[in-house]
């Protein structure tokens, strides 16, 4: 039988399955659990300034009192300094 055929023969057969189908997919999307993002809570600061000076006076002069103040803080796994010319970078864990 064809599908036509059914819904002009038995109306009453389709009406109850597309209402079973309906309230199963009902059903189905309300109770999904999904989440788009995450929850998360980042670990890691990064603190950039820009100095135009050497690489060595940047580190002397920037990098140093920066990682001098942040490594008197409490929960600090490691603390990487990077000195380039004009730029100093302190990433904090």
């Amino acid at each position: 039988m064809k599908i036509a055929e059914l819904s002009i023969k038995r109306p009453s057969l389709v009406i109850v399955l597309f209402t079973i189908l309906t309230l199963g997919g009902i059903l189905s999307y309300t109770t999904l659990n999904y989440e788009l993002l995450p929850k998360f809570s980042p670990s890691v600061v990064s603190v950039t300034t820009i100095y135009p000076a050497s690489p060595s006076e940047v580190e002397n002069t920037v990098s140093r009192k920066i990682e001098d103040a942040v490594s008197s803080m409490e929960n600090i796994k490691k603390i990487d300094v990077k000195s380039y010319e004009s730029l100093s970078t302190v990433i904090i864990t």
